[in-house]
C-alpha cells in the first residue's frame, strides 16, 4: 500500500485518501480504548473477591512447633467467608456473637486466620463492642499473604 500524505496536488486517488482516513480513525479509536481501559485494569488489583469456599472435613493439623492460637474470649464465630484481592490482601467477612452476660470489646487477638501454607495470623485493626448476646457482621483484615485463608477461628 502506498502512503500518501494529504498534499493538495498529490497523485493519490480519492479512495486512497478515504482508506487512509479510515485507518487513522480506527487507530485513534483503538488507542483511546486502550488508554481508557488501562486505569480500570490497574484498579482491579485492589478489588476484593470472595474465595471459593472449601469444606475441610478432617481434623489434620499443619506440622508446626508453636501454633498461634486466639486468646480466650466470649465471642462465638457463627460464619466466616474469606475474600482476596489480586495484590494479596486477605480479608474475612465474619459473623460473631457475644456469648457473655455483659458488654464485651472485640480485640485483634480474639480471631486467627489459618492460611493454605499453615501460617496463622491475628486480625488487624479489629474494633467494636458487643452488648450481651449481640450478633454483628464485620469485615476483618488479616494482612497481605501469598496464600488464601483456609479458615478463621476463635478460642470458643
Amino acid at each position: 500500500m502506498r502512503l500518501c500524505l494529504f498534499a493538495p496536488r498529490s497523485r493519490c486517488s480519492k479512495t486512497t485518501h478515504t482508506r487512509q482516513r479510515h485507518y487513522l480513525v480506527a487507530g485513534a479509536v483503538y488507542a483511546m480504548a486502550l488508554g481508557a481501559t488501562a486505569p480500570l485494569l490497574a484498579e482491579n488489583s485492589a478489588v476484593l473477591r470472595f474465595d471459593t469456599p472449601l469444606s475441610i472435613t478432617d481434623n489434620a493439623d499443619f506440622d508446626r512447633d508453636n501454633p498461634l492460637e486466639p486468646d480466650s474470649s466470649s465471642f462465638i464465630l457463627l460464619d466466616a467467608n474469606s475474600l482476596s484481592s489480586d495484590s494479596g490482601e486477605r480479608w474475612a467477612l465474619v459473623s460473631l456473637r457475644n456469648d457473655a452476660g455483659g458488654q464485651r470489646i472485640l480485640r485483634d487477638d480474639y480471631l486467627v486466620a489459618e492460611f493454605a501454607n499453615g501460617d496463622r495470623r491475628h486480625a488487624s485493626n479489629l474494633e467494636g463492642s458487643f452488648a450481651a448476646a449481640e450478633q454483628q457482621r464485620k469485615m476483618v483484615f488479616f494482612g497481605y499473604h501469598r496464600f488464601p485463608i483456609l479458615r478463621v477461628f476463635t478460642q470458643q
